[in-house]
């Protein structure tokens, strides 16, 4: 059994200050184009009464729904896009006009999904989404992350993620966990993986490059450097990890999307 897993934070489909462009629309064909199993999406708008007024073509429901209908205009328009994910939505930050947070995309059905409150303070609402998926091979544990973006917040919110996965993953359960980390010193890697008896996916260019260009990052977009997006796989092996760069992914978010390819490990 073989998964391809894609982490990306989307920019709630929206880029610009001054004048903002939508790109909401050229991310779900981009995406799809992936054929990823597993998509862990942050920063998904599920309502934004604004943009709505602002867009002529702002989805009518909220994005995780609109990214997992197939990419066709003219579905979209007759109101009755197929639907090639099932979805999962995690609400994290809310204000007057809407609410943003995680979310999951998969091709296999989703179970049950639950959300848990990781904010480290007021000014960062931060969510964990974690949805026990059906696969072919048996369940897989997805857990969606997004940490905040002080140090001392980050060391909680780790422990927070490491105390979850003890409460409600099986200790022998396939899993994934991926994200937004936040994490550009990458002290986190050594917390995580020992807390959840998990390997980190590392996109190497190369095994005999120096230690400072292993790591290839996924922020920002245009020329990604910082390690920010990570994926943490406990019961796979790795077949190919890759930062998705050039063309339009310099566009459609400040992230860059990290797409690794996983085969399950055989008991």
């Amino acid at each position: 059994m073989r998964l391809r897993v894609a982490s990306y934070n989307i920019h709630k489909g929206v880029m610009g200050l001054r004048k903002p462009v939508l790109t909401i629309h050229a991310l779900r064909e981009q995406l799809h184009a992936l054929d990823a199993d597993l998509i862990f999406l942050q920063e998904v708008q599920g309502r934004h009464d604004k943009h709505a007024t602002r867009f002529e073509q702002w989805p009518l429901h909220g994005q995780h729904e609109f990214l997992a209908q197939g990419p066709s205009a003219i579905d979209d328009l007759l109101g009755h896009a197929s639907q090639r994910y099932f979805s999962a939505y995690g609400m994290n930050a809310v204000y007057p006009h809407g609410h943003h947070g995680n979310a999951l995309l998969s091709r296999h059905a989703i179970e049950w999904s639950l959300n848990e409150d990781v904010s480290d303070h007021r000014l960062e609402q931060r969510g964990l989404l974690h949805c026990r998926v059906a696969t072919p091979a048996g369940p897989v544990h997805a857990l969606v992350a997004h940490f905040g973006l002080l140090y001392r917040s980050r060391i909680r919110q780790a422990d927070k993620l490491i105390e979850h996965v003890r409460n409600h993953v099986p200790s022998q359960a396939a899993m994934v966990v991926a994200g937004d980390f936040n994490d550009w010193q990458r002290r986190l890697g050594p917390v995580l993986q020992a807390g959840l008896n998990a390997s980190e996916v590392m996109p190497l260019k190369g095994a005999k490059r120096i230690e400072r260009l292993l790591h290839v990052g996924s922020f920002p977009s245009r020329f990604p450097i910082l390690g920010l997006d990570r994926v943490f796989a406990r019961g796979f092996r790795v077949t190919k990890a890759e930062v998705l760069r050039g063309g339009l992914w310099g566009k459609l978010s400040d992230h860059a999307p990290f797409v690794v390819d996983l085969e399950y490990n055989n008991p």
